[in-house]
């Protein structure tokens, strides 16, 4: 039980469990940190390919309207899941995987708690 509040005691300084499992609750966030884990479609400027896809090609590809986009990825933004850099007036955003980590870790200490200490 003392690795699963270690785990717990450090996400707080990452993540916001209840802000993430929320965001995670819709299909097309997920949809979204699906589509920006898949570097296939990281956009390129000036020849350079940018660590992150932009609002208008997320829009393509899901073909949502950006409105729409735009409004997921500020609550994935706050759910600390993605991460976004501004290049001139384009916003490029990507997957936060420090945070994604840290889900993962959490998920596994509650695996490692029930098979390590019985009940």
């Amino acid at each position: 039980m003392l690795m699963g509040r270690a785990i717990q005691t450090r996400l707080r300084h990452v993540i916001d469990l209840d802000l993430v499992f929320k965001a995670l609750a819709d299909p097309l966030r997920r949809s979204l940190l699906e589509t920006l884990s898949q570097k296939q479609y990281f956009c390129t400027l000036d020849g350079e390919v940018v660590d992150g896809i932009c609002v208008q090609d997320l829009t393509s590809i899901l073909n949502v309207p950006q409105s729409t986009i735009s409004r997921h990825l500020a609550l994935l933004r706050q759910a600390g899941l993605v991460g976004h850099q501004q290049r001139g007036p384009w916003h490029y955003y990507f997957c936060n995987q420090d945070a994604l980590q840290a889900v993962d870790d959490w998920i596994d200490s509650l695996q490692r708690t029930e098979t390590d200490t019985p009940c």
